[in-house]
């Protein structure tokens, strides 16, 4: 994130050092900073007071200090400005700026917050306003907020509107933890939204945050939060209060609310919270896509818990039981409970002069004057929970919730905690379906009581109709993974005729029914002299293969004689009929039962053909059969296209600031291979969809996969590969890094046990190498069996 080491044309340079005296009071400037470090004037209100159009660019290096002396560090109700590689860091003396930002304090329109890193701030590290794009930040370790808003309510509209925030990187912010300061505050977290009117939230990597990792609470319209990475907040990935009409797609949710689902037992800590608030076709819906609340193709990984729809009897317009006091529903006229005079005594109305007071128990005001949970769904997911990994408590811990509580004690209030219940659960229209779960999963409902997957789909709640739970779709298995041979099948198994085998010296071949590994017949060798005999492949030079892992095998058992140890040499032979390399079997001394040796051996770039003979000692009189006889592909657990990008890119997606998608501009085998394309600076990472992975089971296994560089200069990747049992409980995690990429092929590999009770092995590629444009290809990645 550095920006120009010169000053563009007509830009303003800035020295660093001391801007206390600096003129920054010229709109539609183009100030330029100077790498080095900038202070401001030695007082808490020493900042820069933004102008009308005016554009703020850092050199590599250019920071601005607040020393922990300065508030904030721009400010002005202002539009049209731009921010961008600079760092911003230190603004506040400690625990000040409580809901106030460093950067845009003001909420201004059209600003424009770019490829900088906000960081060590107290307050939120930037306020957002109207128009606002905010984009390739790092928003990191502020004390309330990464980001934040506000402006004074709108009578009958949004405060703000058309908001962009993607690709930051969100994590650690609410280092001042505002929630144990001011109890039931609500104000803490990666990021919140106030009374907003279309969101783009896309493409962010939220991690790490004291707090709710994004929160949208009070009278937000129109949100879409899409590819966003959401790990390891304290809090809920996504909250979404009293607010209305969003998408939430494509998104990861991993390890979030450990902290909060332990801290308050008495209600779910889920990844996804939908508290109050619903789909309603009055209003905008451009962005979101439709006039509901719709979560679908999303990836969740042991959270505290899943997606929960919430609503508190409670909590309607002009009550107290509302946080957001002020506000009514859109519905209402007015939107603004009146200033004065206001009571805010428990369970009084706030203002006794508010329609929603003095005509709610009559329609439209009993519908409109409530924040209603109603036309949600939650489709086309993937739920995994683990409780060994997940630190429960409680009996909310690994549930999906369907629920409302409150109380029956507001005497003016026309509904009652049974009539919204009933409404959440029955009525809304709020429905799961066709979702993937593993894990032992349980499902909240009434007041939070829960019920099993079978209880749950059953009358009277007949939600998750077309789901899945623990991977269980009622279809037989999957075939079992084939060995690919390169020989034909007489070759290979003599069951037709003697296939390619022919005599070479002192040896007499046949093909016999003697004996048989499998089928049968098998292929007869006599030995003739006592010099040494050898068999060989007719059809020189050899049979048609690929680059990539291979197993070698064949079966052997004693005919008569002893101290027979046939040997099979396998010679890889390219386009022109040179051997690039040659791979060596032999069997051990061979008995009156059948015996096996098998090898997994990488034939090289280039390979064409494979040409093949057999050899050994012995004396005349003695001979031995073989049989089942293999040179050929591994088999491998990934399918085709997961392996390599054949067709397209099998189970892999993109996990963090990394898209991946099958190509055939290269390819070290086949006709494609996986293209990796980096979005972000920050590292990235790719991952397979189908969690908990592929099939496979206990022993040893080698594991491999091939790279080269693409566009950019990636040097390094790591394959993880974590093996888990039938209850998806994870047994091991093995590494197989590769580091000095070059614009060649390359090939990882390494030998491991998969544990005992290993049932699916996953799969992640990261790398912390690599910018936004960089590329990767991969190629070849294979799982297979080794000899026991």
């Amino acid at each position: 994130m550095s920006g120009p080491s010169s000053a563009p044309g007509g830009a303003i340079a800035v020295p660093a050092g001391d801007n206390s005296g600096f003129d920054f009071n010229q709109p539609g400037a183009t100030f330029w900073f100077a790498s080095g470090v900038h202070t401001l004037a030695n007082d808490v209100f020493g900042q820069i007071v933004a102008r009308a159009n005016t554009t703020y660019i850092g050199a590599p290096g250019a920071i601005i200090d607040g020393r922990n002396l300065n508030l904030y560090a721009f400010t002005g109700d202002v539009q049209n400005v731009t921010i961008r590689y600079l760092t911003i860091r230190n603004f506040g003396r400690g625990l000040d700026n409580n809901n106030e930002g460093v950067v845009n304090h003001d909420s201004g329109a059209g600003w424009t917050i770019e490829y900088n890193t906000i960081s060590g701030n107290d307050g939120a590290g930037v306020f957002l306003g109207t128009g606002n794009v905010v984009r390739y930040n790092c928003l990191k370790d502020n004390g309330q907020y990464g980001f934040s808003m506000f402006k004074m309510p709108v009578e009958g509209d949004s405060a703000i509107k058309n908001v962009v925030l993607d690709h930051n990187e969100i994590t650690g912010n609410n280092t001042d933890d505002w929630e144990s300061r001011i109890e039931g505050c609500g104000c803490t977290g990666g990021g919140k939204f106030w009374d907003v009117r279309g969101a783009q939230v896309t493409n962010n990597w939220v991690h790490g945050n004291k707090g709710t990792g994004l929160w949208a609470d009070t009278n937000n319209i129109d949100f879409l939060f899409e590819g966003n990475y959401i790990e390891e907040n304290d809090g809920e990935g996504i909250w979404y209060e009293i607010s209305y009409n969003a998408t939430i797609r494509n998104n990861t949710f991993r390890r979030n609310a450990w902290v909060s689902g332990n801290r308050n037992l008495g209600s779910p800590g889920p990844a996804i919270y939908l508290s109050e608030s619903g789909g309603d076709a009055r209003l905008a819906s451009a962005v979101s896509g439709a006039p509901k609340i719709r979560v679908y193709a999303n990836s969740f990984e042991d959270n505290f818990s899943g997606v929960s729809i919430y609503e508190n009897a409670n909590r309607f317009c002009n009550s107290n039981g509302n946080t957001s006091k002020g506000y009514c529903t859109p519905f209402i006229t007015p939107t603004l409970i009146p200033q004065e005079p206001r009571n805010y005594e428990y369970p009084n109305p706030i203002s006794d002069t508010h329609t929603c007071y003095t005509q709610v128990a009559g329609e439209p005001y009993k519908t409109d004057c409530r924040w209603h949970s109603k036309n949600i769904e939650v489709n086309n997911n993937e739920f995994h929970f683990d409780r060994t990994v997940v630190p429960c408590a409680g009996t909310y811990c690994g549930v999906q919730a369907l629920y409302a509580t409150g109380a029956d004690n507001m005497p003016w209030s026309p509904y009652t905690v049974s009539g919204v219940q009933n409404d959440v659960m029955f009525n809304n229209g709020n429905v799961f379906h066709d979702n993937k779960y593993f894990g032992a999963w349980r499902f909240a409902k009434g007041f939070g009581e829960t019920v099993n997957f079978g209880v749950w789909r059953s009358a009277p709640y007949t939600q998750e109709v077309g789901s899945t739970i623990e991977g269980d779709t009622g279809e037989p298995p999957p075939d079992p993974v084939l060995v690919t041979n390169d020989l034909d099948a007489d070759t290979s198994t003599l069951e037709g005729s003697v296939g390619q085998w022919q005599d070479w010296y002192s040896e007499a071949l046949a093909r016999t029914s003697e004996e048989a590994h499998s089928g049968t017949h098998s292929l007869r060798v006599a030995v003739t002299a006592s010099w040494g005999w050898g068999v060989q492949l007719a059809n020189w030079p050899g049979f048609a293969t690929t680059p990539g892992v291979k197993t070698l095998a064949l079966w052997g058992k004693l005919g008569a004689g002893m101290g027979l140890t046939p040997k099979m040499t396998v010679k890889w032979v390219d386009a022109n009929q040179a051997v690039l390399q040659t791979h060596e079997v032999t069997l051990p001394a061979l008995t009156t039962t059948w015996q096996k040796v098998s090898a997994v051996v990488d034939a090289p770039a280039g390979a064409s053909t494979v040409l093949v003979y057999l050899t050994g000692s012995g004396n005349p009189g003695e001979y031995f059969y073989l049989d089942d006889i293999v040179v050929g592909d591994a088999p491998n657990a990934l399918d085709a296209a997961s392996a390599g990008g054949e067709g397209s890119a099998g189970q892999w997606q993109a996990w963090y600031a990394a898209s991946v998608s099958a190509t055939p501009q290269d390819a070290y085998r086949g006709t494609g291979s996986l293209l990796v394309s980096v979005t972000d600076p920050w590292g990235w990472g790719v991952q397979l969809a189908n969690w908990p992975g592929f099939a496979t089971t206990a022993g040893n296994k080698r594991i491999s996969y091939m790279a080269k560089q693409g566009s950019g200069a990636i040097s390094n990747v790591t394959l993880r590969v974590k093996w888990f049992g039938g209850g998806q409980e994870l047994l091991q995690t093995d590494l197989v890094p590769l580091s000095g990429l070059s614009t060649s092929w390359q090939r990882a590999a390494a030998n491991v046990t998969a544990p005992a009770g290993a049932a699916n092995v996953y799969l992640d590629i990261y790398s912390n190498s690599g910018g936004a444009g960089d590329s990767l290809y991969l190629d070849d990645l294979v799982v297979t069996d080794l000899a026991n």
